[in-house]
């Protein structure tokens, strides 16, 4: 699902549900809630929601989009989200090309911005 909401210069840019083991999941209470913002990236984990996961935009250092032949028929993809002092970040679900392009335009915007002290 995605939505363009505002609140306090946070704008929402993608936010869902993945299950990474697929059917399995709902099984083994394995899915993972994102919310992916213009300022934050939180995701939740775990059987009902145990970990809480958030990074700031600000720490991104690299984006990866990646989709195989497959992938790429269904609309599918994964983004893959670099930051500093934390594990890689992939989410794999439809309608990826679109996230990684509004956040990639949102995380270039931050590195352009130069604190003056």
């Amino acid at each position: 699902m995605t939505t363009n909401r505002q609140h306090n210069d946070e704008t929402t840019i993608w936010e869902g549900t993945t299950w990474p083991l697929g059917c399995l999941s709902l099984l083994c209470c394995n899915s993972v809630r994102w919310k992916i913002t213009s300022k934050r990236i939180d995701y939740t984990t775990g059987c009902c929601g145990s970990s809480e996961h958030t990074v700031d935009v600000r720490r991104i250092t690299d984006l990866d989009f990646h989709r195989s032949c497959l992938q790429m028929c269904s609309g599918r993809g994964t983004l893959t989200i670099h930051a500093a002092d934390h594990p890689p970040i992939c989410i794999t679900t439809f309608g990826m090309r679109g996230t990684y392009t509004k956040l990639k335009e949102v995380w270039l915007s931050t590195k352009s911005v130069v604190a003056v002290v």
